[in-house]
């Protein structure tokens, strides 16, 4: 029984096997270095990002499974910061005045979701509860905005009644000094002249 000749491979095959295998070996040289790692954050840094950016991360966590990347954390903190404006909660108001103002801005956006997922329920018990706890969120929200508007009050009131710190110079010292001096001095010579003349017994 004779072999099966080997078919003859075709040379343009060939070649352009060759020359993607070349093309191949230089694509390693021709990828770009990798970016430089960032360097760590200082504890200082982080608080300060804690501050600024967390509070938007939050608000972009709550609303993402529902808005997705519509709205990214930078355009949740040009909300958050624009809200608080809004709300009079500078950063002069204290940061517990400034933690309520963001607590109210996610309850808002909770409460929506739960509406949301309501919408979307059929079974009766389901969408009976997802009302129940828009109800308690809905709760929490007039308190907290209760407690906003007690808390800013009650700083404008002891902010109004605090005493002014009057400013005392060593000038100003000495004549108090030199005053409560003179007024020893004339008791005194009243009460020596006073028993001179009998008006005041003698020790």
């Amino acid at each position: 029984m004779r072999a099966k000749a080997r078919p003859t491979p075709d040379p343009e095959y060939t070649r352009l096997t060759a020359q993607l295998q070349e093309e191949a070996a230089l694509w390693p040289a021709a990828e770009p270095p990798p970016a430089p790692a960032a360097p760590a954050l200082s504890a200082a840094e982080q608080a300060r990002r804690l501050r600024e950016v967390a509070p938007a991360a939050f608000l972009y966590g709550t609303t993402a499974a529902i808005l997705g990347e519509a709205v990214d954390v930078e355009g949740w903190k040009a909300y958050l910061d624009d809200f608080l404006k809004q709300l009079g909660l500078t950063a002069a108001a204290g940061p517990v005045a400034r933690m309520m103002g963001v607590q109210l801005a996610l309850c808002h956006f909770a409460v929506a979701r739960l509406h949301v997922r309501a919408a979307t329920r059929t079974s009766p018990a389901e969408v009976a509860a997802y009302h129940a706890a828009v109800s308690r969120m809905m709760t929490e929200f007039r308190r907290t905005s209760a407690a906003l508007r007690a808390y800013g009050a009650g700083a404008a009131r002891r902010a109004a009644v605090a005493p002014r710190a009057t400013a005392s110079t060593p000038s100003a010292g000495r004549r108090a000094r030199r005053a409560k001096t003179t007024r020893r001095s004339k008791l005194g010579s009243n009460r020596v002249r006073g028993r001179i003349r009998g008006k005041h017994p003698v020790g």
